[in-house]
């Protein structure tokens, strides 16, 4: 049954027994022009398989363009794994082709998951094929290749126009029994209907009962295409994200210590099995690291863009792309689409990455509008809810964010949250950051007196106000009215009972009060005490107590001894010391 294996040609080989082309006839299909494709049959492994008699009625074996199968490194994610098999093979689906959409971020480990499925139950299957979907001319290429496979057409100069070869793949399968299994790897470029790269994944699936199909897919509106449910896949389980690592680092010791190092890594990487398997190779590579993997995280946020930014090795890894690439390409169709969801992508990565809601964005007759806070920094931007709403829909088409409906909020991953600010030039981080804080502050003003709303805020208060403090700050030199807003939003923390996060900002404010007002403003003045009362809160009594008194010193000497603000300095020292 099975044909003798062939090392794949490259493009300058010749092929005695004919050449094929791949031609197009009309603008439903892509621009690929290629010579010599090949027929595989048979258990392909390794390399090409070619036959050249004419096609048996059925069909046996792995149809692929590359040798395939799970990376040697490859860690089960059985729970995933499951729900593939369970919805394929429920009984209650029956009818027609059973179309499964698996979906996650680029670098989750899709491709992985459903090249381990297929390998274990590959002998419940009739045969199984491999498609590439990633781009249009490979999956045409792919089509054409299974059509010459299916049909027996290898000699002679011949066209083989894409149309007909998807046609005649599906006039194969028609009326014979399975079970079959196609995978359509990569569909992407699924969403534009106007783009070049446009593909109609569904035209190409054959619709018979005894077909599993399964579509990889960034697209999370992909499952939407599909009577099943679809599978997501998202984070790796901690203990299967640490043994990813050390099956890629390959570290010589595993005591306790090392095992806690490794688990501070993978939580810092997110669990995104891409991301682990590119840090675990570099450390398995790099000697000084292999004696002391505790010196890599500070490593890794010291150059974090560019460790990220390390292509796979394709024998190794079996992917092609860098973490950020494969973002970068989901981003730039994002604002080919909608250039409004990118600008929102701006600005979330200066928010907190979990529980992302609406209200954020939803200030209305507050204090401004969303538009007129953020549109003259980040534009375009949606003009109203309705259109953060439309924005939000489109980066949960590309799995840059998902819907938590148990806190009914978006959540983005630890590692987009990162790449989304660090892509920024400095300039652009400056401009949104403040956006971001601003917009943050109109909501905290806005937020009505119910201590679940106000406290749900408190996370991205103080994700935006990072902005402004440590190396990483951009903004060294806030304005008077962004001084005043942490002032104000300082007070808003120590209200809703969160101090220590309170004393950050009300430091931070008496300190840059200090180096541009001087000592003696009453801006400065009013920080200090501000800052004091929130020492007396935190339980520093004679820390505050000795604020207070520099406040009413100063005061008494300004103002004077009857002064309202004196008056109720001299109140606020009595308060403390009881």
């Amino acid at each position: 049954m099975n044909s003798p294996l062939r090392a794949a040609r490259t493009d300058g080989e010749d092929r005695r027994s004919g050449i094929t082309h791949i031609h197009q006839g009309n603008l439903q299909f892509g621009s690929t022009q290629a010579t010599g494709g090949s027929v595989f049959q048979g258990n392909f492994v390794g390399g090409i398989v070619v036959n050249s008699t004419t096609a048996r009625p059925d069909y046996a074996g792995h149809f692929s363009h590359s040798s395939l199968g799970p990376v040697k490194a490859f860690v089960p994610r059985p729970t995933l794994h499951d729900d593939i098999r369970r919805q394929l093979c429920d009984d209650a689906a029956n009818e027609g082709v059973k179309v499964l959409v698996v979906w996650g971020l680029g670098g989750a480990g899709k491709s992985q998951l459903v090249l381990d499925y297929m390998q274990q139950y590959r002998d419940n299957y009739k045969a199984t094929f491999w498609i590439e979907a990633g781009r249009k001319e490979s999956l045409e290429r792919d089509y054409v290749n299974l059509y010459q496979a299916l049909h027996g057409v290898t000699a002679g100069d011949r066209i083989v126009r894409v149309e007909d070869a998807v046609i005649g793949v599906k006039s194969w399968f028609s009326g014979r029994q399975g079970p079959w299994l196609m995978v359509l790897d990569g569909a992407d470029t699924i969403e534009n209907e106007q783009s070049s790269e446009y593909i109609d994944i569904k035209h190409y699936i054959p619709d018979m009962a005894s077909l599993h199909a399964i579509i990889t897919s960034r697209s999370s509106t992909a499952k939407d295409m599909a009577r099943l449910d679809g599978v997501q896949v998202g984070e790796m389980e901690e203990g299967q994200a640490v043994e990813l690592f050390r099956r890629y680092s390959q570290l010589p010791q595993s005591d306790a210590d090392t095992e806690d190092d490794i688990k501070a890594i993978v939580k810092e990487l997110g669990y995104l099995a891409l991301a682990i398997t590119l840090a675990a190779t570099y450390v398995g590579r790099t000697r000084r690291l292999q004696s002391d993997i505790k010196a890599y995280l500070p490593e890794y946020k010291e150059r974090r863009r560019e460790l990220l930014s390390r292509k796979p090795e394709s024998l190794i890894h079996q992917y092609s792309e860098s973490v950020l690439t494969t973002w970068e390409t989901s981003y730039k169709a994002i604002t080919d689409q909608l250039p409004e969801a990118s600008a929102l992508m701006k600005m979330l990565s200066f928010l907190s990455f979990d529980d992302i809601f609406l209200q954020l964005f939803d200030i209305g007759n507050q204090a401004g509008s969303t538009g007129s806070i953020v549109g003259t920094a980040i534009a375009p931007w949606p003009t109203d809810i309705n259109g953060v709403e439309e924005c939000f829909k489109m980066l949960e088409r590309y799995s840059f964010v998902q819907w938590k409906g148990d806190k009914k909020s978006y959540a983005m991953h630890k590692l987009v949250h990162t790449w989304g600010h660090d892509r920024l030039s400095q300039n652009e981080q400056g401009k949104v950051g403040v956006a971001a804080f601003e917009l943050v502050a109109a909501t905290v003003k806005g937020c009505g007196k119910a201590p679940e709303d106000r406290l749900r805020l408190v996370p991205h208060v103080m994700t935006s106000f990072s902005l402004f403090v440590g190396t990483s700050g951009v903004l060294q030199q806030p304005t008077d009215g962004i001084l005043k807003e942490l002032g104000w939003v300082g007070i808003f923390l120590s209200d809703v009972g969160r101090y220590s996060e309170g004393r950050l900002i009300k430091e931070f404010v008496l300190e840059k009060r200090r180096r541009i007002l001087g000592d003696e403003h009453p801006g400065t003045i009013t920080a200090m005490s501000n800052l004091a009362v929130t020492l007396g809160d935190l339980g520093q009594h004679q820390d505050a107590a000795t604020m207070k008194r520099e406040v009413l010193e100063k005061r008494r000497r300004i103002l004077g001894d009857e002064h309202p603000d004196t008056i109720g300095a001299m109140n606020n020292l009595a308060n403390t010391l009881g």
